[in-house]
């Protein structure tokens, strides 16, 4: 059976991104609790350990996984090879260590997100962006945004959602300001949670 442990054991990553990776877990377990408190805090935890079990692989290690797994990749994805990582990692989770589908759904998302992300794959994709240990501006202007909004919303699905839309925000933001490709799932995904918010006001 699979446990943190063995996760941790496997791990070949450095020792400040095993330091984000175990803030991403209890981030995602506290995000868990406000939001989504039917969701299994263990494989909760377990997605959050492997969300970038593959994420210092080399490039072309990436590609040999992928065409390993038959991943059928966007051009986007070909390009950045930072998005492949989460593709891998989800097959990882699956193949090796025997997570559930909703969990490797949610590290396979967690980079770009997408429109309807399940209650899992939100827990997975915000925690990544606002865990403790994140100190890049936008991370931290995320993470205060966060904090403000749970506490100033009546309903925690609005302040989730705007929580979102934010993060998508500041992602399009540093990659136009980097002139790097935007992935479509990104923008799909900001413009879904805009239109929940929208509705909500009408």
């Amino acid at each position: 059976m699979t446990d943190a442990n063995s996760i941790l054991s496997a791990m070949t990553i450095s020792e400040k991104r095993l330091k984000h990776t175990l803030g991403v877990a209890e981030a995602a377990k506290e995000l868990a609790k406000t939001h989504f408190p039917a969701l299994d805090l263990k494989q909760v935890e377990l997605a959050a350990l492997m969300h970038d079990f593959t994420k210092e692989y080399p490039h072309e290690k990436q590609l040999e996984l992928c065409a390993h797994y038959n991943l059928q990749l966007t051009e986007d994805e070909k390009n950045n090879p930072k998005l492949l990582h989460s593709k891998t990692g989800a097959m990882i989770a699956s193949e090796r260590f025997g997570l559930p589908s909703e969990a490797c759904s949610a590290i396979y998302w967690h980079t770009t997100g997408k429109a309807e992300m399940s209650p899992f794959e939100i827990v997975i994709y915000l925690a990544d962006y606002i865990e403790e240990f994140r100190d890049d501006a936008g991370c931290i202007k995320l993470r205060e945004f966060y904090k403000k909004a749970i506490t100033k919303e009546l309903d925690k699905t609005t302040a989730l959602h705007k929580t979102l839309v934010r993060s998508f925000d500041t992602t399009i933001k540093h990659l136009i300001s980097q002139e790097q490709t935007i992935c479509n799932f990104t923008v799909e995904a900001r413009n879904y949670y805009i239109n929940r918010l929208n509705e909500i006001k009408f």
